[in-house]
């Protein structure tokens, strides 16, 4: 009898140190977990000179306090950023590895192939110029006299792609957004013929219009112009008309 209840000591102390022994495990495990932070690592090798996209992107965890200088602990802020090395699978990405969203050179790898980059200086952007970001999409306003002194205005390129915005200027309310000192527009090479033309004769603003409108429209239902010694040639489709200058 005796033994009975010895044995019956132990096995219930065997399970209250067992029971015990699993609380302190999750608790350790909580512990750690709060005291990790979230970074962005690569989940694929990615080239140099490529866009990042969010299907190269992942989240993992590190001990609080020994992530590496420059790390990113957001997917969205590394898309369409342009690495300046090589990053192998499962590296963390630092700042360091990528060039400036705004720089020449990580933004001469963002250009589509057979697009050109052009930028516009900020007298030519219109009061939308603190809500155009990089990636969004706008039409191109001109506006000049015709030959009886008045004022027209016209648009001239639709959804037009924006590469890159420079925002140096605040104005005194902070919770306006910030005045573009400049705009970099993806454009073909006919287009940034045109629009360098329109720059001389007249003024241009951008349009910002809705992003998703107008996505599925093809090259060949887009108006493209072209400045010739006589005029402008219009293209729309396969008709092709002259026009006598920009102001028309």
């Amino acid at each position: 009898m005796q033994n009975r209840r010895i044995l019956l000591s132990l096995i219930i102390a065997s399970a209250i140190g067992l029971v015990a022994l699993f609380i302190a495990s999750i608790m350790v495990k909580e512990d750690d977990t709060s005291k990790a932070v979230l970074v962005v690592a690569s989940s694929e090798k990615i080239a140099i000179g490529t866009p990042i996209s969010q299907s190269q992107l992942k989240l993992m965890r590190l001990p609080k306090g020994s992530a590496p200088v420059g790390v990113k602990d957001t997917v969205e802020s590394l898309i369409g950023r342009v690495p300046k090395v090589e990053i192998a699978p499962g590296e963390i990405i630092l700042e360091s590895m990528l060039y400036s969203p705004n720089s020449s050179a990580g933004l001469a790898f963002a250009i589509s192939p057979g697009k050109r980059a052009i930028s516009m200086n900020v007298n030519e952007v219109t009061e939308v110029a603190g809500f155009v970001s990089p990636g969004a999409y706008v039409d191109v306003l001109f506006s000049s006299k015709d030959d009886s002194g008045r004022f027209t205005s016209r648009i001239i390129m639709q959804r037009i792609l924006v590469l890159a915005v420079a925002q140096d200027r605040a104005g005194s309310d902070e919770a306006k957004p910030k005045l573009a000192t400049s705009v970099t527009l993806e454009v073909t090479p006919q287009q940034a013929e045109v629009l360098d033309a329109a720059r001389m004769a007249g003024s241009i603003s951008l349009v910002l219009r809705n992003q998703t409108e107008g996505s599925g429209v093809e090259q060949s239902d887009m108006q493209t112009q072209t400045t010739t010694e006589s005029g402008v040639e219009v293209i729309r489709g396969t008709s092709v008309r002259m026009e006598s200058g920009l102001g028309k």
